[in-house]
């Protein structure tokens, strides 16, 4: 009984997900979509598990659970491509052809031979879908906070987190596969964990992609440049050392005399609007300090906070983070930590203290 029960645990989850993302297939977003064809081939992939380990796959499953266990991971990669890219290019496709070759051949040629291939082929094929989907997360993450100053619900931090677990939970598929069915009969155990980890993750999975709303469109739409080639520098010009002071004059100008770092969700169209300077030269300006858009903004709102500390010690955190410009409490904690090395309650002890 428990080996029937955690055996369809992952494909039981996995269909409760993928009826969730069908019923709002289409006023879903294209990376949703992609998404939605990575449940339904993970919901066939556990359905095929779970009888493997409990009563067996027939010839004809046991092909198409090779088709979907080389399937899974590009269709989570294009899922990743639709998250950070407007369009996917169409060669990215074919990586879909060893997955269809491999089906194939275990459908018409005996033997161990197509299984050894699917072995062969599974494993750069996890290695590779990691590595080049945290690069391509990681690189978008850059160019979000070149452009927003509020990371909440823009980043890719929770993704790139599950990129790991599924580097992680692939190694215990690829022990479970193996090992085989045989063994499990006298390890309940070890399928009881297993199972459960691809639960765990599938689910964490799910939610977080299903809750995810801002999309790539939203993010070309807010990184245009807002001005006019008539409003603008000349933007063919060359950057001098010149046109970069006169850049930043007119920046911390805003930022000192409006103090527009306190005004919430801000973004770089933001600044560009009101300097009358392109986004180009803006860039320019805050990456030559070191900094992306959102550091450079969020390190001045923490100079706002200690500010606040300073004259009313005994102020709410949240009330100083509102304050600030921060958008939430969490966020608050987490950039004063980053650039002051302690957090809000550790840095006023001390200080109040002296």
């Amino acid at each position: 009984m428990v080996r029937t029960v955690f055996s369809f645990t992952p494909f039981a989850v996995c269909l409760w997900w993928f009826v969730t993302f069908a019923i709002n297939y289409r006023k879903a977003d294209f990376a949703k979509k992609s998404l939605t064809w990575y449940v339904l081939t993970c919901t066939v992939l556990y359905f095929c598990l779970a009888l493997f380990f409990t009563s067996g796959l027939p010839q004809g499953l046991e092909c198409l659970w090779t088709l979907c266990s080389l399937s899974v991971y590009p269709l989570y990669y294009l899922y990743i491509c639709r998250l950070t890219a407007t369009s996917v290019p169409r060669w990215k496709y074919s990586f879909f052809l060893p997955g269809v070759a491999i089906a194939f051949a275990k459908l018409l040629v005996p033997g161990d031979s197509a299984d050894i291939a699917r072995q062969v082929v599974f494993v750069p094929q996890v290695l590779l879908v990691c590595y080049y989907g945290y690069k391509r997360l990681h690189a978008f993450d850059h160019k979000l906070a070149d452009v927003y100053v509020d990371m909440e619900g823009r980043s890719t931090s929770s993704i790139k987190a599950l990129l790991v677990a599924i580097f992680i939970t692939s190694f215990l598929a690829a022990v479970a596969n193996m090992l085989g069915r045989r063994y499990f009969g006298h390890a309940d155990w070890l399928l009881v964990a297993i199972a459960t980890a691809f639960s765990v993750l599938q689910y964490a999975l799910c939610y977080i992609g299903y809750h995810r709303h801002f999309t790539i469109e939203q993010f070309e739409a807010d990184s245009q440049d807002v001005l006019s080639e008539s409003e603008c520098l000349n933007a063919e010009e060359l950057v001098t050392e010149e046109l970069t002071d006169e850049v930043g004059q007119k920046v911390e100008a805003l930022m000192k005399e409006q103090k527009l770092y306190l005004v919430p969700n801000l973004k770089i169209a933001d600044v560009v609007k009101r300097s009358g300077v392109c986004r180009t030269y803006v860039s320019h300006y805050i990456n030559q300090k070191g900094n992306n858009f959102s550091e450079f903004v969020n390190r001045q709102r923490v100079e706002h906070a200690k500010i606040v500390f300073r004259q009313t010690p005994t102020v709410k955190m949240v009330v100083v983070a509102e304050e600030s410009g921060f958008t939430s409490e969490a966020s608050f904690y987490r950039n004063f930590r980053k650039f002051t090395g302690q957090t809000p309650k550790e840095w006023l002890k001390r200080h109040t203290n002296q």
